[in-house]
């Protein structure tokens, strides 16, 4: 043992004497202070074509998703049948959705979700582990903001770690999957630009790329960052480059929500620092 250790064991032993020693006082009265927050209340949210089943705890998906608040809390016909059908969305990402807001992950911090690794398919391929375009799509659909962005720096996390940038399939599912301009969006088109100014045409084919100009917004971002930034790599710019919050909004990827504040120089430069405008809000030159 070390002079340190020994002196903190010193102290504890001392604070221990100085208190008078007392039975212990067993707990006899039958608390579940659990189950009193979460009630027994459930909906029944059926996701898909095929109507996949998520049998939710009530007080806990209103609590966290506004939207679920508004519908089995409102003047809706849910509101007094516990059931919601949401046939359009994918039951995968709503799997993830279900996780964070029904059965937290066990952290000291609810903003937590589901780790993005790499896993083998059946044909023993690897592949994500889930769909970041499919869950962060379904965010901006319920309007989840912390949870996009959240989202966002799972994925370069993940990227950074395994080496990897989005696919070109990947991005075209990112620019068609969602309406408007998201961080996502611009992420995968930063990914494409430096994929292209790198040199990198073996693993991002240009025949495949030039769908992508097929799409206004893209275009238009694409060619507006290679005139006034050049192709830098995405992964490397900071964490609240690719979040929807704004200057003086607490920012999910730092500790304890705290503010976050950007500099003179940084906003100064509104277009290095896109949030969630549109690619028609910034000028060709």
């Amino acid at each position: 043992m070390s002079i340190t250790e020994a002196g903190k064991v010193g102290r504890v032993e001392e604070q221990l004497a100085e208190k008078r020693l007392l039975p212990s006082n067993e707990s006899t009265v039958g608390k579940t202070p659990y189950m009193a927050g979460v009630g027994t209340e459930m909906v029944d949210i059926y996701v898909g074509p095929a109507k996949v089943l998520f049998r939710l705890y009530k007080s806990k998906v209103c609590a966290k998703i506004p939207y679920f608040d508004k519908m089995f809390n409102g003047n809706f016909n849910e509101a007094s049948s516990n059931v919601a059908h949401l046939p359009e969305d994918e039951p995968e990402a709503f799997d993830l959705l279900a996780e964070w807001a029904n059965h937290p992950m066990p952290t000291k911090s609810s903003r937590r979700i589901r780790d993005l690794v790499t896993v083998k398919d059946q044909n023993g391929q690897d592949i994500d582990s889930w769909d970041a375009v499919g869950f962060y799509g379904l965010t901006e659909k319920f309007c989840l903001p912390e949870l996009q962005d959240i989202i966002m720096d799972m994925l370069i996390k993940y990227h950074k770690k395994g080496n990897k940038l989005p696919s070109v399939e990947f991005t075209r599912r990112a620019l068609e999957g969602t309406p408007g301009w998201s961080p996502l969006k611009d992420y995968c088109t930063r990914a494409m630009l430096y994929a292209m100014e790198e040199g990198l045409e073996d693993r991002w084919k240009i025949e495949y790329l030039t769908g992508l100009f097929r799409i206004p917004e893209f275009t238009k971002r694409y060619l507006t960052l290679q005139c006034e930034e050049g192709g830098g790599d995405p992964r490397q710019l900071g964490k609240c480059d690719f979040h929807v919050h704004k200057d003086g909004f607490p920012c999910a990827a730092l500790p304890n929500s705290k503010k976050r504040i950007a500099p003179e120089s940084e906003r100064a430069d509104q277009v290095k620092r896109l949030r969630v405008e549109t690619p028609e809000s910034v000028e060709l030159y």
